[in-house]
Formats: C-alpha cells, structure tokens, sequence
C-alpha cells in the first residue's frame, strides 16, 4: 500500500495536482486520493499599485497590475499563469527583468531644438505635469501650440510647435521632441526626414512638400519605450472608420449594376497566443463585438472575417460565409480561449496570409466593382517564424495598389511588443497617401476596454464628419456622381418664393449659410424662405425649418458686382442633430484652430493663416488646393431641368489670374473648376467644403459660373468663406472663434 501511495503522489505532483487523502479506518475500503487543481500564487505585489486577479487564478488565468495616473507597470502590465502554475517571468520585451513589479514614473522626451525660435525652461527631464512654452524670432510666426504639458501616458499635449515664414510653399513641418531633422528647405517637392536616436520614431520617418502645400505622410514624434496613445485617439479613429464603413460609397454598385452589394470586407484578426491570457482574450473579443455591433443595421453592405492566431491561425468566421452582423457576434459569443490557446507561437504574418488570399479571391470575382478592404490587427508581442507580418501586410497593398482608396490597415499593439515593428505593419505608401494615423500602442488590455466606452462620446453633432468619398475621376456635377446618404449633412434646400431653390450649409443649430444673391429678390423677408434638410432627394423626406431672420452682407455688390456674396438665415428654432443633419466646420473658428495646428497671435493673424491653407489666399499662390461642391442643380447639358438627387463634383481652385470673371475679381472671391466638372443653376448658394484632419471644412459659397448656358467654357465662382468669416463673426454667437 504504501508503493502505491507514493506513486499516486508522485504522479499528482508531476500533473499539478494536489493530494488530498482521507484514510478510512474500516476492513475493506482502500485509501482514496481526490484531485484538486493547482492555482497559481495569491502572493505577487507591485510597488506603488495593485494587483487585478482573475476569478479563478488556474492555467491561462491573467493578473494585471494597475498603478497610479502618471505611472506605468514596469516591467510588464501583466502576467499569466502558466501550465507550472506559476506566473509568468517579470520579463519584458526589451529584455528587463526584475524581482519585484513596480509602477514606474512617466515622463515626457525633451525638446532638444526648436528651429527659428526658443523654448522655456530647458531642462533634461520632463516629468508629468511640466509645461514647455515656445517663442519664435522675429519674423517668424509660430504655428501649433505655444504650450506644451507632459501628459501622464508620456505624451506632449497640444500640436507640435513650429516657426513658420512668409514666402515658403509648404509650412514649416517642425521637429518633434527628441528628434534630429534633415532637410531646411520648404518648397514645391522638397524633402525631410527624421531620427529619433535613441528614442522610438512614430510615424512619418520621410515627409514630401506636395502640390497642395501639404506635406505628406503622417506627423512624426519621438517616443520613450514607455509612452503610450490616448485612447481617444483611438477611438476617434474607430469613429471615422465607422462612418468610412456606412457611408464610404457602400452604394458604390453603379445604377446598372444593382447586383453588387457588397461595400466594405472587414477582417479582425486577433492574437490568441499563451501569453495574451483568458481574460485578454475575452477583451479582444469584446472589443470585436462592440464594433460590429455599431453596423448591425447594414446587413447587406458589410461582410467579415475573423481569425485567431497563435503558432496557426484559425479562422473562426470565414468572410465567404456572409453572415449578417448579428450572426457574427453569435458566433463569436461561442468563442472559449481553451479552444484557440495556440501554445508558444505568435505567427502574425501566417494569420495575415489567411486574409491576403481572401482578398485575392474577391478581387478575382469582382474586379469590376471591388469592396473596401479593412484589417484590424491586435497582437500582444513580438510575431516570429515565417512570413513577417510586414511582408504580407506589403503583399496586400501590392493587390490593391490601382485602388488605394479600397485598402485600410489598423495595427493595435498592446502591452509586450516593439513599436517599430508594429508600425512596419502599416505599409508605407497607405500613410504617406492618406496622412492618417493607423497604428496605436496601449500598454494593457484594460485599455482596449475603455475605448468601447469612449467610441461615440464625441457629440454626433461635432462640425465635419461625414464618411469619405473615394478619390476617383468625378465629371461635371451634371449627369455626374450622386451623393449618398450622410455624405454631406451640412447641405440644404433654401426654397424661394418664385418657385426656384437655392442651396445652403448648416453652420450651427440656429444658422444657415447661403449666398446673397439667392435671398436678396425675396426683400430679405424670413417669412418668404423655408430650409429643408436631413435628405439627398430634393423632394422627399426633408425636415422643413422655419427661418426667423434673413442678414445679407451690407456691401454685396459693391463696389462690383456679386463681390461680397454671403448672406446667413437665421432658424426660429434649434436643429436636432443627427446623421442626417449636422453642421460643417468653419474656418478661423476653434475646431479649425484645432484640425490645422493654426497659427498662435490674435484671431486676424491666424485667420490669414488658415486661408493661406485652404484657399492659397484665392489661388494668389499656384497650389492644388482641392475641394468638392454639391448641390441639386441642372444636371444635363443644356437643360433647365433641376435635379432631384444631390449631386457632387470634385473642384479644383485655379489661379486667380486664370479665373476669367465676367465680373471684377475682388478679394472676397476665388475661382475653381474640375475636369469636366461644373457647377450650374439651383447649385448657388451651396458649399464647396475640403477635408482637413478627417474633418470637412466650408471654404467657400457656390456663387455664379463663368457663362450662362452650364458646361460650356466653364469655370465656377466662390465667395471666399475665410476673408468673410469676421462678418460671420459678429453676428454668428453660438460658434467658439479662436
């Protein structure tokens, strides 16, 4: 008996088993040995935190250490409990171990040199909660914020401080904190790049002055190993996504082929390796649910492909399945991380091969008409074993590279992995074309959660936000490209009294937007006008506002004809925003200051400033400065005939010795025009609106063409929004202004 005791136990303790045994003093019964599972230890602590335990602390469990605000876990943010029931090792990614866990200081990269200007104090450390304020010389103009705090996730708040000059093509790009930066000249092509020595460079490496004054990729900075994104960074970019997925021409099915139905190919693919943990996992595949769930009510238009990867991959929905949103987050509801717990591996690059060939599968069927492509990748750690991720991620850009506006790639690292490689999962090109951030690092999967509450919390009815419209060839807005819903909620109907209509923007709950010359037949009289909006078809399913007072510009038409032509009509009661109806942003206002890292100095200053970015002061510098119009006008040539679908036209501004004007061209105006692109009776009055930072901003109000019969030696008029925006201004109070 007592052999077999022992072996019994040395059994148990090699499987992790603790014996109990209970000795039964009576003749015939055996001793009985009954099995508990092991647990890992209760008695791990962190330095200035705490400790979150899972509910059961057994193999593939997770403990997240939580610290202080301004502070960070050191060296890992959390650990799992491994099949010795012990945690895992207090190692991180950059090869740092310690005894004990403790919550570690933050603290912000110092600015090391400010071109064209100087910085106070100057200090080597910079810890959470120190401000930096920045002064240019004399002759320069400073651009971005004048102040800048340590926040506590080791990031600098406010935009990147610059010296900017008159007379350069593009602004001066500045140098982030920490950097070194190659390259002193600002003109049309000219190049910079650069280094962050021994910090960690996010974003644009490489920048290029373009054509329209901009200059490409995305705004670099310099990183500690510590530092981590906002989360309402983030989840701002989930927002945008969203509204790229309703209304990113998902109708892109033409008239004529109505049988295409699919607009967006969504694919998550999530790691589910050893290290990730239970009760990660099971954030991972709450955070997946919540976004489908936000485009539930599209059954039709969104397909999805979600894949769990370890040492394989496993894909838990095929996208060939075409199940609905609904029975998506069904299947996923089913999803056990026992079940996916791929042991050691972490082969990113195999799980993305899955979604490269379901890719080249669609583009095989529908070459004609192919859906937009969307991964979404969240990884923990380091990938390893062939292929690297960013090969394949490079491979699926190549499929779609006669169609970039088709291809998005979101790369989510959390916790135990190297920035640099995380960002060498968003191809290049994709960055350096659309200037928008794809790449985000957290720290732990707890803030992954908080972007789930935060997705949404920005005020639906935050000027500019609408879905993109794909950057293709657009002929003239007559027999053109038809709008579809929320593509441009700012955009009204201004009915008139003598049968004919006008268009209009909203510019806040109580104000609409429109030309002078609309209105100005009516006397100026509110009871004569009625604003529609909420809908793209002219006469169908608009919201009637009534209009309480009609403001012309004291001066139109003088000292020329149609110069000052702008005219606001004020509502006798609030809108209610929605999708359908929302406001576009204005220029020279604090949302703007915002979206184009304005200049710094008094409200003039800085409107002068972000004219010269959106218009190139009428097209008084030869810039391409791009924009779209849109209204209900005349869309066949030669017709008298209205529109009943609103319409758009992607424009360009023209040099204003170019422009042709049957009338004076004052500084109140600017001329534009597309290829074969054209704006045409009933049009007036309507918005010409650019996109800046994932925001629309109104530069300009559709005036008058340069010949009367539509389409023929065209070219359209505008008055110039940002040279008016001191009128708006002083009668306009429910905007925030600079």
């Amino acid at each position: 008996m007592a052999v077999q005791l022992t072996t019994a136990f040395h059994w148990a303790r090699l499987h992790g088993l603790v014996m109990k045994f209970t000795i039964l003093i009576t003749i015939g019964v055996l001793p009985a040995a009954i099995c508990e599972e092991q647990l890992c230890s209760n008695e791990e602590v962190i330095k200035g935190g705490r400790i979150e335990w899972p509910e059961n602390r057994v193999e593939r469990s997770v403990m997240t250490y939580i610290c202080p605000l301004g502070f960070r876990p050191y060296p890992v943010s959390w650990r799992y409990c491994n099949k010795y029931h012990a945690w895992s090792r207090l190692k991180n990614v950059y090869h740092e171990t310690v005894l004990e866990a403790t919550c570690k200081e933050m603290t912000c990269v110092a600015p090391d040199y400010f071109e064209f200007g100087s910085f106070n104090p100057v200090k080597d450390t910079y810890k959470v909660n120190d401000s930096v304020t920045f002064q240019c010389f004399n002759g320069y103009q400073l651009t971005g914020s004048s102040t800048s705090t340590c926040l506590p996730n080791g990031q600098w708040s406010g935009y990147l401080p610059r010296c900017n000059a008159e007379g350069t093509f593009c602004p001066n790009p500045g140098i982030p904190f920490g950097a070194r930066k190659e390259g002193k000249h600002y003109n049309l092509f000219s190049t910079v790049q650069y280094h962050c020595g021994k910090y960690i460079l996010r974003g644009s490496s490489e920048r290029t002055c373009l054509e329209s004054g901009r200059w490409s990729g995305v705004q670099p900075r310099c990183e500690s190993k510590y530092a981590f994104d906002n989360v309402e960074d983030l989840a701002k970019e989930l927002d945008t996504l969203e509204s790229t997925i309703r209304n990113r021409d998902l109708s892109s099915r033409t008239q004529v082929d109505t049988n295409q139905k699919r607009g967006v190919d969504v694919f998550f693919v999530i790691d589910a390796s050893r290290s990730v943990g239970n009760e990660n996992f099971i954030k991972s595949f709450n955070f997946v649910k919540t976004f489908i769930n936000r485009v539930s009510d599209i059954n039709d238009l969104v397909r999805f492909e979600v894949i769990a990867f370890g040492s394989n991959p496993i894909v838990i929905m095929d996208i060939k399945e075409n199940l609905t949103p609904k029975a998506v987050i069904e299947r996923i509801k089913l999803v056990e991380y026992r079940d996916y717990y791929n042991n050691i591996g972490r082969r990113t690059g195999l799980a993305l091969e899955k979604v490269h060939s379901a890719i080249n599968e669609t583009l095989n069927l529908q070459a004609e008409n192919v859906p937009k492509q969307i991964i979404i990748i969240i990884t923990t750690g380091q990938y390893n074993g062939t292929p690297a991720p960013f090969l394949v991620t490079k491979k699926i850009s190549d499929l779609l590279s006669h169609l970039p506006d088709r291809l998005d790639i979101y790369a989510i690292g959390i916790g135990e992995i190297l920035k640099d490689h995380l960002e060498r999962m968003v191809p290049t090109k994709i960055t350096v074309v659309k200037g928008q951030r794809y790449v985000f690092y957290l720290p732990s999967f707890h803030y992954l959660e908080k972007i789930q509450g935060n997705q949404r919390k920005n005020e639906p009815f935050d000027c500019g936000i609408r879905g993109n419209v794909i950057q293709r060839p657009i002929q003239r807005i007559f027999g053109g490209i038809k709008s579809k819903e929320y593509d441009w909620p700012w955009q009204v109907v201004i009915d008139l009294p003598n049968g004919e209509f006008c268009g209009g923007s909203i510019i806040s709950k109580h104000w609409i937007l429109s030309a002078a010359h609309c209105v100005n037949n009516t006397m100026a009289m509110a009871s004569n006008l009625t604003v529609l909006a909420g809908s793209i078809r002219r006469k169908k399913g608009f919201k009637r506002l009534l209009v309480e007072e009609v403001i012309l510009h004291e001066n139109f038409s003088r000292p020329s004809e149609m110069n000052n032509d702008i005219a606001l009509l004020k509502l006798k009661d609030p809108i209610i925003f929605s999708p359908h109806m929302r406001p576009v942003c204005l220029p020279c206002t604090r949302k703007s200051a915002q979206l184009l890292s304005s200049a710094m100095g008094n409200w003039d200053e800085a409107c002068h400033y972000e004219d010269s970015l959106l218009t190139s002061h009428g097209g008084r510098i030869q810039k391409v400065m791009s924009g779209y119009v849109s209204g209900w006008g005349v869309v066949k040539k030669n017709s008298k005939v209205p529109s009943l679908d609103l319409h758009h036209a992607r424009v360009d501004i023209q040099h204003h010795l170019t422009c042709g004007s049957p009338f004076p061209l004052t500084e109140t105006m600017f001329c534009a025009k597309g290829v074969e692109a054209d704006s045409c009776k009933g049009d007036s009055g309507g918005p010409l609106v650019m996109e800046r930072n994932q925001r629309w901003i109104q530069v300009g109000i559709n005036s008058f063409g340069r010949m009367t019969v539509c389409g023929v030696n065209f070219m359209g008029f505008y008055s110039r929004v940002p040279k008016l925006m001191g009128w708006i201004k002083e009668r306009v109070t429910d905007l925030e202004y600079q």
